[in-house]
């Protein structure tokens, strides 16, 4: 069973950011740099300081990988926004294969005081592949940020899953009870070959919702200079 390609056509941020822009001090967010197509290895080195898509900071980026995992320079990270909308979205794409469960890429994420809060997330897997008993799955959670840089109780969970004896699940979307400005973002990925199966996946994708934004189910399909999505 093979999962296909339902993108979002993504603005895609075309220049590379470069060492000394990652390593480069702020004392305001407008002197942060924009995310750029690069490696997961690359946002991990932003720390606090982090990224911009938009009008949305990106920031504190950590990876856990799983035993037979990819590493994280092996993981490829592409900025975008929705045409229309401008909700800004990671996609992240590598090889996650069998056996792999327990990897987990998470960061921050916050707007200003002057800007819409994020309402609601949309979470989408790009491509995966499983025989047999063989499961793919993602997870995104959004937790409230709280004071010292601490995470909430997840005030939304969303999934997708691919497997050979359920319809495929490859988009989910949600809504927050109550906009906020602040969350913690954690995206666990297992892929699991049950008795006799595999499983294979190339990467999923997640974007952000602000108040009255673009529903997802308006948004078409996805389109970036490599290919991504097509």
């Amino acid at each position: 069973m093979n999962a296909s390609r339902h993108g979002r056509l993504f603005h895609v941020v075309l220049s590379i950011v470069c060492a000394a822009a990652l390593a480069a001090p702020i004392s305001a967010l407008a002197q942060v740099p924009e995310c750029a197509l690069g490696k997961l290895s690359d946002y991990l080195t932003l720390g606090p300081q982090g990224c911009t898509i938009g009008n949305i900071h990106f920031f504190h980026f950590t990876y856990s990988p799983a035993p037979g995992g990819p590493p994280a320079s092996a993981i490829s990270v592409t900025p975008g926004t929705v045409p229309e909308s401008d909700d800004p979205g990671l996609l992240l794409e590598a090889a996650w294969a069998t056996p792999s469960s327990g990897s987990s890429v998470s960061y921050s994420v916050e707007v200003g005081p002057r800007d819409r809060p994020i309402s609601g997330l949309s979470l989408e897997m790009q491509l995966g592949q499983v025989t047999g008993t063989g499961e793919a799955k993602v997870t995104a959670e959004l937790h409230p940020a709280l004071v010292a840089g601490a995470c909430g109780a997840a005030q939304l969970t969303l999934n997708v899953v691919l497997d050979a004896t359920h319809p495929k699940k490859a988009v989910d979307d949600g809504q927050l009870k109550l906009p906020e400005r602040q969350l913690c973002v954690v995206t666990p990925i297992s892929l699991a070959s049950g008795k006799k199966g595999s499983a294979r996946l190339q990467g999923f994708m997640t974007v952000f919702h602000f108040s009255h934004s673009q529903s997802a189910s308006a948004i078409p399909p996805v389109v970036s200079p490599t290919g991504v999505g097509q």
